[in-house]
């Protein structure tokens, strides 16, 4: 859901189809005319192909093969017996999105290329291996699936009769996106979820630590922080920091479970960080703290379940009244004086078809801190996508 990867490669201004060729294909938002929707069809048919590389796991194939590789060599790994033309003509389209490149000079108008041509991956291409610390695969598989597709389909009757049927995903698959990722069935689509989101987290972290100062605090919640991508962040630079993530019950297991986790892999004491399992609507379950950070949290909900969350944070520290406890929120906030917010832009669509929800801009952000007892205090704009608006608990409880 978090799309600042993807869409920056879908439809970047500088977008090259391939490295020798001096024709560039730029995006469709920067062409007039019938050329900008020609670029958006061989933009969305090049989506498509990287969507199957990493459905495939070519990616894995190729890093365990080491040496370039011609289609028919690839089609053959691990006892598969793909059609090996069908796959050489995924491959070159591939190349030309600089995922992998051609090493030999065959000549692709040969009777069989597929036994010539060898490829391998570029640096690009390797952020698509599944055990990539970047989870770009999981990304891609996420924002580029099917079910994506399939929920898009739905839009038109959104934008006509509203909720009367449910957002766009509901109306695809009968549920929630997030009572769809707790069946059982969805295990693979859901794992994809978190990863994607490990991806976004692990792309904007670095901005998000260098615009904020977190000396002043000594506990920091990361709301629905996932695996712990961002709080770790955090924790590497701010060594007086103790950390608490908290998620719901399984994502906190899973979090646990990974070796190395988040916390590990960036050599952080085992004593300075803590994992705790809760609904974030259920402020019992919330760890007393003096301060906490949500990101890409807010967005997922409507201004009623926002406003229930915020609420949730000051109910779990009651007894330290005296206290103001601070909440950090990292969204893509839209701003007025911006002309460049497509991407917020597309993003709210996002939020919009599949969970209901919404971007917001800062006067959005204003109203439900006010109605859940809180002060805004300052923005940052971070180098990317997002900004932070740091608020505290106002002097008036509501």
């Amino acid at each position: 859901m978090r799309m600042k990867i993807i869409t920056t490669f879908i439809l970047t201004s500088n977008y090259v189809m391939a490295q020798n060729n001096d024709r560039i294909i730029h995006s469709p938002i920067e062409l007039k005319g019938f050329s900008k929707y020609l670029s958006l069809i061989f933009h969305q048919l090049t989506k498509d192909a990287i969507w199957t590389f990493c459905e495939l796991r070519i990616a894995d194939l190729m890093t365990d093969y080491k040496l370039p590789i011609t289609a028919l060599e690839l089609s053959q790994l691990n006892g598969n017996n793909w059609n090996a033309e069908f796959l050489y003509r995924l491959l070159r389209v591939n190349a030309d999105a600089g995922i992998i490149t051609q090493v030999t000079t065959g000549d692709e108008n040969s009777a069989q290329p597929e036994q010539i041509i060898r490829f391998q991956l570029t640096e690009d291409g390797l952020l698509l291996t599944s055990n990539h610390f970047s989870k770009a695969r999981d990304m891609i598989r996420l924002v580029l699936s099917p079910n994506m597709e399939k929920t898009w389909s739905y839009f038109p009757s959104l934008i006509k009769f509203g909720y009367k049927h449910g957002n766009c995903f509901e109306q695809a698959f009968g549920c929630s996106t997030f009572e769809y990722m707790k069946k059982e069935e969805n295990k693979e689509y859901a794992n994809a979820f978190n990863n994607g989101m490990l991806a976004y987290s692990n792309y904007t972290a670095s901005s998000i630590v260098s615009a904020i100062d977190f000396s002043h605090f000594s506990i920091l919640v990361d709301i629905g922080g996932g695996l712990g991508t961002l709080l770790s962040s955090i924790m590497e630079k701010y060594q007086n920091l103790h950390g608490i993530l908290f998620d719901l019950d399984h994502v906190i297991q899973h979090a646990k479970t990974i070796s190395p986790n988040e916390f590990q892999r960036k050599q952080i004491e085992p004593n300075r960080y803590t994992f705790v399992g809760g609904d974030m609507f259920k402020s019992e379950t919330i760890p007393p703290a003096d301060a906490y950070i949500l990101k890409s949290l807010i967005h997922d909900w409507d201004d009623e379940k926002s406003i229930e969350i915020l609420k949730s944070i000051r109910n779990a520290n009651r007894t330290q009244t005296e206290k103001p406890i601070t909440v950090f929120i990292v969204e893509a906030v839209i701003m007025s004086e911006n002309k460049d917010n497509w991407e917020a832009h597309v993003m709210d669509l996002h939020m919009l078809s599949n969970l209901g929800a919404k971007e917001r801009g800062l006067s959005g952000y204003t109203d439900l801190l006010n109605k859940s007892g809180y002060e805004l205090k300052h923005l940052y704009k971070t180098e990317g996508l997002t900004s932070v608006i740091e608020a505290r608990t106002a002097t008036t409880q509501i």
